[in-house]
């Protein structure tokens, strides 16, 4: 069902993968980590119920049972160079692995997970114990961080959220996740057809690319784009880089203003700037601050 090799993973390893329609376009992306016993899939906020649903519309002989563990689990991410350590400090596993492996401890899941570019894990435990794990990585030396940063350092990062930047109206081509998200060895997957067909056969008409923008003002999401004088796309999210000290966007747009130091202009109302496009990730290495929780 997945777009991504699930049957050779191990207990201990996972896989970033995304359910599709069978026109190819999002369902949801997802986190899928092999334990002994089962699968445990991480999802956006919100996408478990839907996900849980859609997987389970597709079991027809198979012997499977779905759970949606929303309310059971909590999920704590700790990134940056400290992270390991901070962790170590902690009490708790850190996995000293290959992106999307994992280890377990005492019922908590501590899974290696790059979303910001740089060094981090996701924590996942039972939900009674959020505040002590909490408390915890405080006194181990974490520094509480908003959602704010986090979309941030994902953007910094060039990391696309579904939400803003990956919903039902795109395919994981358009969004750059060729790579990551996708094996084409593995045979059939709903929506399989489609992606396999832009693969070999065409060009997706737009996809997700970086801003980097001048002045100081972040266009809001919708924000347009033009390119000379035709409209080439929109903006999904943007914000002050405090990495580069100017504002950065993630925008959809059309593959003839797509290329990396093509001039662009965005307006939007009460506002406009001349930007120019960019390679992803913004910045060309790894943050040198400390760790956030």
């Amino acid at each position: 069902m997945l777009t991504n090799r699930v049957q050779d993973l191990k207990p201990g390893e996972g896989v970033y993968a995304a359910f599709l329609t069978r026109q190819g376009k999002f369902v949801s992306d997802l986190h899928l980590y092999r334990r002994e016993e089962d699968f445990l899939a991480l999802t956006p906020p919100g996408m478990g119920a839907p996900l849980a649903q859609a997987i389970d519309h597709f079991i027809i002989m198979d012997q499977v049972e779905v759970k949606d563990c929303a309310e059971a689990l909590c999920a704590l991410g700790v990134f940056g160079p400290k992270a390991p350590a901070v962790v170590v400090r902690a009490g708790l596993p850190w996995p000293d692995l290959p992106e999307h492996g994992f280890a377990a401890k005492d019922e908590a899941l501590a899974a290696r997970e790059l979303w910001t570019g740089e060094e981090g894990c996701v924590l996942l435990a039972p939900a009674g114990r959020a505040e002590g794990l909490w408390d915890g990585l405080i006194s181990a030396g974490a520094r509480p961080a908003g959602l704010r940063a986090f979309e941030t350092l994902t953007l910094e990062a060039g990391v696309p959220l579904f939400g803003p930047d990956l919903g039902p109206e795109v395919n994981p081509m358009q969004a750059g996740l060729e790579a990551r998200a996708i094996d084409f060895q593995k045979g059939c997957y709903i929506g399989q057809e489609v992606i396999a067909k832009i693969k070999y056969l065409g060009q997706v008409n737009r996809g997700l690319a970086g801003i980097r923008l001048a002045g100081s003002a972040a266009p809001p999401a919708g924000a347009r784009v033009w390119h000379g004088e035709e409209e080439a796309g929109e903006v999904t999210r943007a914000a002050l880089s405090p990495t580069l000290g100017k504002p950065v966007a993630l925008a959809y747009l059309h593959r003839k203003a797509m290329a990396p130091g093509t001039a662009v202009r965005l307006r939007w109302e009460g506002g406009e700037a001349e930007g120019q496009v960019a390679e992803l990730p913004f910045y060309p290495g790894h943050r040198a601050d400390g760790a956030g929780g």
